[in-house]
């Protein structure tokens, strides 16, 4: 990834989705905004008990940095669920409740999730100009919220695998995500083959687990090219003083996010 500012606003980017002047697409950090305390000055949530007009004024911000409006700026209601919703100029916040993975083929139109742990997906499909961005916990990768994405691309916009370029965003990764029986389980059952997602497991029921890999393989599962696919490599949890990490700062943190639009400024 590359951090790029725009005018006093860091943002991150991926190197394969830079390459397309038909998008813009970015990974907040900490940086730039007017929150304060735990939650940094960057705080795009507006459940992490922030003042809800910092919240705005840094999605201003964003907005601006991306040259679209606020009003296109489309924030889905986060449960780590596997839903995904198509995203249109007349979608409503109220039809984006328990959803965790959004796509859209409207230009000009910017699809995000939060995170502060968790994975974010961005998604491109340069054929037919369609994107998706995919929020992935633990729950949503077990429940492949990433597959599901896929193949409502696949459904909505005629989206070949092939065509795919994806980009995995800063989460926690697996030399700190100590993770109990119930996660570890989940993984095995969801996966099969848990070699390179589950590292060192213990007799007392507990291991570290892979949220990028099991990521990436579900996209080489579905046919999206290897040299198509980005990891970002960046630890949330090691590197907390640019990104938000709810384990590190112990359900304290702020939400950064990561998003992406088609369509000339």
């Amino acid at each position: 990834m590359l951090q790029k500012n725009f005018g006093q606003l860091p943002l991150w980017q991926f190197e394969n989705l830079s390459r397309f002047a038909g998008i813009r697409h970015y990974v907040s950090g900490r940086d730039g905004g007017v929150s304060t305390g735990e939650l940094g000055t960057f705080n795009l949530g507006l459940k992490a008990g922030d003042d809800p007009d910092h919240v705005r004024e840094n999605r201003r911000r964003l907005a601006q940095a991306l040259g679209v409006g606020v009003s296109r700026l489309v924030f889905p209601s986060q449960t780590h669920s596997t839903n995904v919703k198509r995203v249109s100029p007349e979608t409503h916040a109220g039809e984006l409740a328990d959803t965790d993975a959004l796509i859209t083929n409207t230009p000009g139109l910017c699809i995000n999730v939060m995170s502060a742990d968790c994975v974010p997906v961005l998604l491109f499909d340069p054929v037919h100009l369609a994107v998706g961005a995919v929020h992935a916990g633990w729950r949503g990768t077990v429940g492949k919220i990433l597959t599901h994405t896929v193949k409502a691309m696949q459904r909505e916009f005629d989206t070949r695998t092939t065509d795919l370029v994806a980009g995995i965003g800063p989460s926690i990764c697996a030399e700190v995500y100590e993770v109990g029986e119930e996660v570890l389980n989940a993984v095995e059952n969801a996966f099969g083959n848990t070699e390179g997602l589950i590292r060192n497991r213990t007799p007392e029921g507990k291991g570290f687990v892979d949220l990028w890999e099991a990521n990436r393989r579900q996209l080489l599962w579905l046919g999206v090219p290897a040299a198509s696919i980005e990891v970002s490599g960046i630890c949330t949890f090691r590197h907390a003083d640019q990104f938000f990490s709810a384990r590190k700062s112990k359900n304290q943190a702020g939400r950064f996010a990561a998003g992406i639009v088609t369509g000339d400024r």
